[in-house]
């Protein structure tokens, strides 16, 4: 009987930190599209994060070709959604055909990747993204990721149209090499949405740590709060009611206020930074700070209005 009480006493206790340790986090398989070309930027030099995502010319284009001379080298190989391989050539006559269709004009075939460098302006990434919940960190881990071509018909600064081309996928391995790394020091912006039940304990804790002020949160823009109340009044909601009153025979408006509560929180505003092995073509991305998105209506979200710095960044600011 004492060695049962001591295999079962043994056996708890190995599975404890197990089972801890599970619920420290959640690792979710997640796929991303992230616009790394700003049309807001290119055509008016004004940058609205809150629409658009972006990355400046020069190192968007250094990128593209960084991976497009690795392509046509055939240093790395390259796949469909599908995991298909892919021949260079049937990838070339693909764009071809789509810039004839949507521009009208015939690229030459030993000219059309030094052509699209320009208008590669969109990254498909399949990645794993771990939410450690105990202090709301965040990492990432790119598996694979698909350039797009994205070619602008109108952008009015509050419409865009645009055309996209998936042009082809890329698995690369993880690279030893420490030197050969192309780092791009602008801030990509995107928009995650959170999975339900799994981020449950992150939104929740986000919460718990923020309202008790065991946390240092900033304003959107980076900038300090004065107060503490500041914060506090971000997670009450104000809504405007205007009615019509029979006995003044007058419009009133009155004011409802409801509590923002963590099972709002739908998706997450993501500030990070990229860096590109030029020959493997591995990705990997830093998270600076994240913004947390609320669901207020039926059909849209907005900011809570806090920027939470992750991990490594906070001591910096």
């Amino acid at each position: 009987k004492m060695k049962k009480i001591f295999f079962i006493i043994t056996f708890v206790c190995l599975l404890a930190p197990v089972y801890g340790q599970y619920m420290t986090h959640s690792i979710e398989h997640e796929f991303h599209k992230v616009g790394v070309f700003n049309p807001q930027w290119e055509v008016e030099r004004t940058l609205n994060p809150k629409k658009y995502e972006h990355i400046t010319a020069y190192f968007r284009e250094e990128a593209a070709k960084i991976i497009f001379s690795a392509v046509k080298e055939k240093r790395v190989k390259i796949y469909d959604e599908r995991k298909r391989e892919l021949n260079v050539d049937t990838v070339a006559k693909a764009i071809i055909d789509f810039e004839k269709r949507i521009s009208g004009q015939t690229i030459a075939k030993d000219s059309i990747w030094d052509y699209i460098v320009p208008f590669v302006g969109a990254f498909q990434f399949e990645e794993f993204v771990n939410y450690t919940y105990q202090d709301i960190a965040l990492e990432k881990k790119v598996k694979a990721y698909c350039p797009y071509i994205v070619r602008y018909r109108e952008f009015n600064g509050e419409k865009n149209d645009s055309v996209q081309m998936p042009l082809f996928w890329l698995f690369p391995e993880e690279s030893k090499d420490s030197l050969n790394w192309f780092h791009i020091p602008d801030t990509v912006i995107s928009v995650h949405q959170l999975r339900y039940p799994n981020q449950m304990p992150f939104a929740t804790n986000l919460f718990s740590l923020v309202k008790e002020n065991k946390i240092k949160v900033y304003k959107p823009d980076g900038e300090d709060f004065t107060t503490f109340k500041q914060i506090e009044d971000l997670f009450v909601v104000k809504n405007e009611y205007v009615f019509y009153d029979e006995e003044t025979e007058q419009e009133v408006t009155k004011s409802a206020y409801s509590d923002i509560v963590p099972e709002d929180l739908i998706a997450i505003r993501i500030g990070e930074c990229w860096d590109l092995n030029k020959e493997t073509l591995e990705i990997r991305k830093e998270i600076q700070y994240y913004l947390p998105l609320y669901q207020y209506d039926s059909e849209r979200f907005g900011q809570l209005g806090i920027r939470i710095y992750n991990k490594k960044y906070r001591k910096q600011n």
